[in-house]
């Protein structure tokens, strides 16, 4: 039996699914996989620097080029010409036409379900070619993974699929992701990202509406004669947002930092450095970085909807709704709380020790092999 991968995603920065698709393939030496396939073979659109992208030896890389959109390439060169019997696609959508079964990743319905969390432009060019085509993968895969039971009931709902055809595979922070207690790291992680030793709230990840980082921004100006924090936003600024000039607007301009991307060896040392981690989603099925943030020890505070209670272990300062004034609210209550601070400091890495990748990879692996001998 063959397993073929859509690796197109685990080239560039590697956000979201590309984190996701290489902490699961590094872990299927092997050993790992003995019992299962016979060869895995990884497709992709460009070279693959096995010092950069550390996959297993054991698995075949294959080029298929030109380069081009995911969609395109998904489509035109990966579904015709991967010869496998299982085809892995993790991320959303599988290729129209495909030499072999297909199982696929879908970690979220929440645009199908709430597409007033996002931009007009952005719902209604996602209605048009996205949401049918999610939809219309999701019906004609063999099986769907997905990761927390929040997302499964949203998928259901949203794309009208059975519940036997899904399996429920947590995610899990990254290994390295742990307590720093180095004291002159963490207060050079400070200096070079905030130019000095401050204390800071966090938020990680792209800028996309409903993460509500401007909403964060006017809450944190609302407080900002209260604490002695900075506030940094660490994430590619997808909207074209205009951040600096809304920090000058709101009066917190020289205490305001956005890092753009960063690289995961400086977001381990910026979890570990920050006071306090904030994610203000107007609703979510998963949030990796919450689980990033806890395993490392840091609190979190994010928004109380069933996906965010459920990654989280309900151990978060969860504020019933994205608005200035709760998001306020809780990082001033985290902030002059510092008994609660190491009640979730302490809480957060042991709810995490029960999630692995190597437990993710097993039961992903465990998913595809389940399809290869159905």
């Amino acid at each position: 039996m063959r397993l073929g991968i859509n690796g197109w995603r685990i080239h560039g920065h590697r956000t979201g699914v590309g984190r996701y698709l290489l902490n699961i393939v590094r872990c299927w030496n092997r050993e790992f996989t003995r019992g299962t396939f016979d060869s895995i073979r990884f497709y992709s659109h460009r070279p693959l620097n096995r010092a950069e992208i550390p996959l297993p030896e054991e698995i075949a890389h294959f080029r298929l080029s030109p380069e081009m959109r995911m969609l395109l390439w998904e489509n035109l060169r990966f579904g015709p010409s991967a010869d496998a019997d299982v085809l892995w696609c993790p991320s959303f959508s599988r290729p129209w036409l495909a030499r072999g079964k297909t199982v696929v990743t879908v970690f979220e319905a929440t645009l199908a379900l709430y597409p007033e969390y996002f931009p007009k432009n952005h719902a209604l060019s996602f209605a048009g070619i996205y949401i049918p085509l999610y939809r219309w993968s999701a019906r004609n895969a063999h099986s769907i993974i997905t990761t927390t039971q929040a997302a499964k009931n949203d998928i259901m709902r949203a794309f009208d699929v059975p519940e036997h055809k899904l399996r429920c595979v947590p995610l899990a922070p990254a290994p390295e992701f742990v307590p720093i207690r180095d004291a002159a790291a963490l207060r050079a992680t400070r200096e070079k990202y905030l130019g000095g030793d401050s204390p800071f709230f966090l938020f990680v990840g792209k800028l996309t509406p409903r993460r509500n980082v401007p909403m964060l921004m006017e809450a944190f100006a609302g407080i900002q004669n209260k604490v002695p924090h900075k506030l940094l936003v660490a994430g590619l600024n997808t909207t074209g947002f205009p951040l600096q000039e809304h920090a000058r607007k709101l009066g917190i301009a020289s205490r305001f930092v956005h890092a753009g991307y960063v690289p995961n060896e400086d977001l381990l040392l910026l979890y570990n450095a920050a006071d306090c981690f904030v994610l203000p989603y107007s609703y979510e099925a998963l949030s990796l970085t919450t689980m990033e943030s806890q395993a490392v020890g840091v609190p979190v505070i994010t928004t109380d909807v069933p996906g965010l209670r459920e990654t989280t272990g309900g151990h978060a300062i969860l504020i019933p709704e994205a608005s200035v004034s709760h998001i306020a609210a809780a990082m001033l209550r985290i902030a002059e709380d510092r008994r609660l601070h190491r009640d979730l400091s302490e809480a957060g890495p042991e709810f995490m020790r029960q999630f692995t990748w190597e437990k993710t990879a097993r039961a992903t692996l465990d998913a595809l092999w389940e399809a290869a001998r159905s």
